[in-house]
């Protein structure tokens, strides 16, 4: 699964009108400590103060990438674009021993001539994004229909001559959060930095904390399982309502035998509740293979705290290993 801040903060931050560079891992050799693609964005802010968003693998590469960025954007460098070999070595101060091709990419607003804003939405909605670049012409960025790899190619023999393609895929984890309580924000909050499209439902008015509203779907209804019914079956469900007979109801919904269940589908309560769950469930003739799809309690075993970042942690923890073994 990819961390993609650098992309959703480059969409912000090119409202600004600033200069940004963006550092991206365009061929990797041996053990490395990011992946082809792997990029982080650098600027100095209005106030001059140095921002950085994600990251290419940190250590003294990353040291030594952030040296050249800055003085990129401090017009020490000409060059707007550039390929840097770095071998990691003892030398370098890293001990990984591959080697590591970057791209350096000096973005001026002037460049910029995509409506980023629209292309971020259609991203957000699960489209592909691909974004080409050469040593002749800045990055273009376009929504794409099939799925391809990044590639990175030199010309005619030359290190000067060169073209990189990068695809930015949507995210692979969907999770609906039924419940805005203490333990649904946590979630939430928790979720948001790793880059999981979020779908945060309650039947309560107000309740949705007012900080996470432009970050998260957030849906006042009375039909919490019709938003269940509509969700993306290659998704999470977690049912955390303040309402035992209202988690009941969603429980149908969540686990009706169909073609295709979802990926994942939890429950907040302990065992007992599970128990007491199931025996009603069976009575309105779910089987027991269908109640295996029901995971209650929630979260990695071996943490019993009950405190609601706890909590968020070891629930996060579980779908990183569902989604994990789904890819």
């Amino acid at each position: 699964m990819q961390h993609l801040q650098w992309w959703t903060d480059f969409v912000t931050w090119q409202v600004d009108a600033l200069p940004m560079v963006l550092v991206t891992v365009v061929r990797a050799n041996g053990s490395t400590p990011r992946e082809v693609g792997a990029t982080m964005l650098l600027r100095f802010n209005f106030q001059q103060q140095w921002q950085q968003s994600d990251t290419i693998g940190g250590g003294h590469l990353e040291f030594q990438a952030i040296d050249i960025a800055k003085a990129m954007l401090s017009e020490m460098e000409t060059c707007v674009r550039r390929i840097e070999r770095f071998n990691l070595s003892a030398r370098l101060g890293q001990c990984c021993g591959g080697v590591m091709w970057l791209l350096f990419e000096k973005i001026l607003p002037s460049a910029i001539t995509s409506d980023l804003s629209a292309i971020l939405q259609a991203w957000r909605a699960g489209q592909r994004i691909g974004r080409k670049v050469s040593h002749q012409y800045v990055s273009t960025w376009q929504t794409m229909d099939i799925e391809q790899q990044p590639s990175f190619e030199f010309h005619s023999g030359s290190s000067e001559e060169w073209q990189f393609s990068q695809q930015i895929k949507p995210y692979a984890m969907q999770v609906l959060i039924c419940g805005a309580g203490h333990v649904g924000e946590a979630i939430v909050r928790c979720l948001l930095p790793i880059g999981v499209r979020v779908k945060w439902i309650d039947s309560r008015d107000d309740i949705f904390p007012s900080d996470l509203l432009q970050q998260v779907q957030c849906i006042t209804t009375d039909t919490l399982h019709a938003e269940i019914e509509q969700f993306d079956r290659s998704g999470a469900i977690l049912i955390l309502t303040h309402d035992h007979q209202l988690d009941l109801q969603l429980c149908f919904t969540a686990l009706k035998p169909t073609a295709k269940p979802f990926a994942y589908v939890g429950m907040i309560g302990s065992k007992s509740k599970r128990a007491i769950f199931e025996k009603r469930m069976q009575v309105r003739g779910y089987t027991p293979e269908t109640l295996q799809h029901l995971v209650c309690p929630i979260g990695v075993e071996g943490i019993s705290s009950k405190q609601p970042a706890m909590i968020a942690i070891a629930v996060v923890a579980q779908l990183l290993q569902v989604f994990d073994v789904k890819k």
